[in-house]
């Protein structure tokens, strides 16, 4: 070999070694990119969030804290001397994030790398040994406390996997009590207590597979830089590279799936978004929030997802065109589902507005679903909300209905242009939403056009998951006195803009990731801030998520509530009585309000607390729970059906007016909306006789 071969190759592995140091393997203890990415994000969080926090030693405790609970939530990884010896960093992140090289990351890093394999260890040890099932003994879930010793860890664990193996145990006696399958009535009992630990091994094996083998640094480094942009608020988010090009191919829709953005929470997928009008959400079972416990090929074999990182669930989910993927769903009330949803591409006219027409007792109401405030961002063949609506109305006046109802329940948000617009439909002209940047600068929006397209009786739908957007859109139409609002107790309570903000200048030659950063807020016309608050309704309908902590307020990192001045701006001329719709509500109790509320405040409840590690204790509560749920359900559903016709029955093809029959079948049953029908009916009364004008 000449000198030259050998310089080469020399110079060859020095790139490598170089290589490696930068984007990091395991049991590095400094990496230049990560020092770079953690400077980076510090100087846009301070130079340019909306409201930075110091980077002080209180931050940096809330970081560290957050963090740790972040890696082991469940607080069965670490002991409580590894807390108390990782407490050296509590007030050092500060310093790390304003200079300083990345120390504590490595540390705590490795630690956890080193207690995830022991852990395994115990783990099997404590699936090694049948369960006697009918011992009394229970398990609080949400520890608070760390281990103080690797017997305690063992205990817990073993409790941990013990109520695992109950559960999939109940499953395997419901098996066999419906006598389907003949291998399985034979089982004895001992052998279902077997196979549920089988399962539960097999669980446990996947989780801490994916958790030691193939969980990266940069995964953890990734974790742990959001703890600090989160620490900021809850939606200044940090992506990797990889991981912002997996969200923009999600966001892209260029695959057949579910119509679902997955996330992953304690070990599980995680439903974190539904696309309205996707495959999954036609089904009408599947909500954000909603855990993936196992996931089917059609007819085949449910496969147990826990332990499964979110790129394999996905490839689970994902299939060919029109196949089937069935979904067994842990729903937020503790109760568990299987959901069967035709996989399909997404179609963009299902995220679109769209009318009927609902018939109640000789009145006509007009009836418009929103799912987001979509733009088509400068596209010449795009679609605008506030246009859709606007022919959607055209399209109802034609009808000659007496009143419309503007559906946004469970819409996330989305342009603010288009919301400005729309209101205008409604309002001759006047402002619409006030927004603050960081520096104490503020601007107002508003509609200037002078025309009304739809002046008649108007009511506005919202839940606990309207956000952003449309919480803009019916806080406008509340404080213009323009329409009735009803729905939730509050929505979500999202009053920040985000923008996203790559960490490098020159992404194509070292791309750092990118920050979604938060850079403004939003501010009624009455001078509220929608962040926190979100919008009161008018007319209160408890929501079936009401009590599940799942709002902006129960975040504590989130921005706090505010106010600016008030504006200048006209209400509309005819107002009905409130006290009257009010009482309206009251007489016809068409919902049973104080059942649902209660019902829901005591799932809620469910949710945290007692794990029973008995078989008869562990079915009496699930009984309880679902029994609980099915009433619940009930209550919110019709009896008999609305009147409903379809306003356009030029559908394009039979899968498409196979998905509108589908949509007007669920609008027939839903109780909530039976009630807006008849608030509609009672602002058409009050509009014909009683007119209160101010």
């Amino acid at each position: 070999m000449n000198k030259v071969s050998i310089t080469k190759i020399c110079m060859l592995s020095a790139a490598l070694v170089l290589f490696s140091s930068l984007f990091a393997g395991d049991g590095a203890s400094t990496n230049p990119r990560y020092d770079k990415i953690l400077h980076e994000v510090a100087k846009v969080l301070t130079q340019a969030h909306f409201s930075p926090q110091s980077l002080n030693d209180q931050f940096s405790a809330k970081v560290f804290a957050d963090y740790i609970d972040r890696l082991d939530p469940e607080k069965n990884i670490f002991l409580k001397e590894d807390i108390q010896y990782l407490k050296k960093f509590e007030d050092r992140i500060d310093d790390e994030l304003r200079g300083k090289p990345v120390g504590f990351f490595f540390e705590v890093n490795d630690l956890y790398k080193k207690r995830l394999k022991e852990v395994n260890t115990v783990a099997l040890d404590a699936l090694a040994k049948p369960y006697n099932f009918n011992i009394e003994d229970s398990i609080i879930a949400n520890n608070s406390e760390w281990p103080a010793n690797v017997a305690d860890q063992k205990k817990a664990w073993y409790k941990k996997l013990k109520y695992m193996s109950l559960e999939r145990y109940a499953d395997l006696l419901d098996d066999k009590k419906k006598g389907t399958d003949e291998a399985m009535a034979k089982k004895t009992d001992a052998e279902l207590e077997a196979e549920s630990r089988r399962l539960t091994t097999n669980v446990v094996k996947k989780y801490f597979d994916r958790q030691i083998g193939r969980t990266t640094d940069d995964d953890r480094f990734s974790l742990f830089i959001n703890a600090v942009t989160n620490m900021m608020d809850p939606h200044t988010d940090f992506f990797m590279p990889v991981e912002k090009r997996s969200w923009d191919e999600d966001l892209s829709g260029k695959f057949y799936g579910i119509g679902a953005t997955i996330t992953e929470e304690n070990g599980y997928p995680k439903i974190y978004s539904v696309a309205p009008g996707g495959p999954a959400w036609k089904t009408g079972e599947v909500n954000d929030g909603d855990l993936i416990t196992k996931i089917a090929q059609g007819n085949g074999d449910a496969v147990d997802v826990a332990g499964y990182d979110v790129p394999d669930a996905i490839k689970l989910i994902r299939g060919a065109k029109g196949s089937v993927v069935k979904l067994t769903l842990k729903k937020a009330d503790g109760t568990s589902k299987t959901v069967a949803i035709e996989r399909e591409e997404m179609k963009l006219d299902e995220v679109f507005a769209k009318s009927t027409v609902i018939n109640d007792n000789g009145h006509k109401t007009g009836y418009i679903y929103l799912p987001k405030f979509y733009t088509s961002l400068g596209e010449e063949t795009g679609r605008n909300c506030s246009e859709d609506i606007a022919r959607e109305l055209i399209k109802l006046k034609k009808e000659n209905v007496e009143s419309v109802i503007i559906d946004i329940r469970d819409n996330g948000g989305g342009s603010l242009y288009e919301v400005i617009r729309m209101v205008g439909l409604f309002i001759p002209k006047g402002p619409v939403v006030q927004v603050k940047n960081g520096d104490g600068r503020f601007s107002t929006h508003g509609d200037n056009d002078g025309r009304v397209l739809y002046d008649g009786p108007l009511v506005v739908m919202v839940n606990e998951f309207s956000a952003s957007a449309s919480e803009i859109f019916a806080a406008a139409i509340q404080d213009y006195h323009r329409g009735v609002v009803i729905g939730s107790s509050s929505t979500y309570g999202k009053g920040t803009v985000q923008r996203p903000i790559p960490l490098s200048d020159h992404p194509e030659t070292e791309d750092l990731g990118t920050i979604h950063l938060t850079i403004q807020k939003y501010y009624r016309i009455n001078g509220s801030s929608t962040q926190l608050k979100g919008v009161e309704p008018d007319i209160v309908l408890p929501g079936y998520y009401e009590y599940f902590k799942m709002k902006e307020k129960d975040n504590p990192s989130a921005l706090e509530w505010d106010e600016l001045k008030k504006l200048n701006y006209t209400t509309w001329d005819q107002q009905p009585f409130m006290d009257s719709l009010t009482n309206g509500v009251t007489k016809r109790h068409s919902l049973n309000l104080n059942k649902i509320k209660n019902n829901v405040a005591w799932l809620a409840g469910q949710s945290k607390g007692t794990r029973y590690l008995s078989l008869n204790a562990y079915e009496k509560k699930e009984q309880e729970i679902r029994q609980k749920v099915e009433e619940t359900r009930k209550l919110m559903q019709l009896n008999d059906s609305l009147d409903i016709k379809p306003v356009d029955t030029s559908i394009a093809d039979g899968r498409s007016a196979e998905r509108n029959d589908r949509w007007l079948k669920s609008l027939k049953k839903d109780a909530y909306l039976a009630e807006a029908v008849h608030i509609s009916g009672d602002l058409i009364r009050n509009h014909n006789s009683s007119i209160v004008k101010r």
